[in-house]
């Protein structure tokens, strides 16, 4: 969710991850991740399209679902993300400041409260993995 460059969508490609979609509402986004696959022989290895957090999880179960977006974006689609994850699945949110670590977390863990969830603070930056019970 939110492919940027591609870089999450080509390196779960590049781990084997069998059907791997990426998308942006920035559509420059979507063309610079189609290049990158290019460039990294992953051409047609992932598909990628321009959609938003809405439009593009809208239907769509992910056993792992990546979101490297700002902390207040992740926060305000609580439920998309986290419906859109199968069960069983992982949900692995990225591009968190350390300083806002706590409030995502309040927000995920309230909104999703049986599934598990892990944190690391990595300097400036942190994530956060909300795993869904089968």
């Amino acid at each position: 969710a939110g492919c940027g460059s591609g870089i999450l969508a080509l390196s779960a490609a590049r781990l084997g991850f069998g059907s791997v979609e990426g998308f942006d509402n920035d559509p420059e986004a979507v063309r610079v991740s189609e290049e990158n696959a290019e460039l990294n022989g992953l051409a047609g290895a992932v598909e990628f399209s321009v959609g938003d957090l809405v439009s593009g999880l809208a239907g769509r179960q992910a056993d792992v679902l990546l979101a490297n977006i700002l902390a207040d974006v992740l926060m305000r689609f609580v439920r998309e993300l986290t419906g859109a994850v199968a069960p069983g699945g992982t949900l692995v949110l990225s591009g968190i400041l350390a300083i806002e670590l706590d409030r995502v977390r309040e927000v995920f863990a309230a909104a999703v409260p049986t599934w598990t969830v892990e944190s690391r603070v990595m300097g400036e930056w942190s994530d956060l993995a909300l795993s869904r019970p089968a």
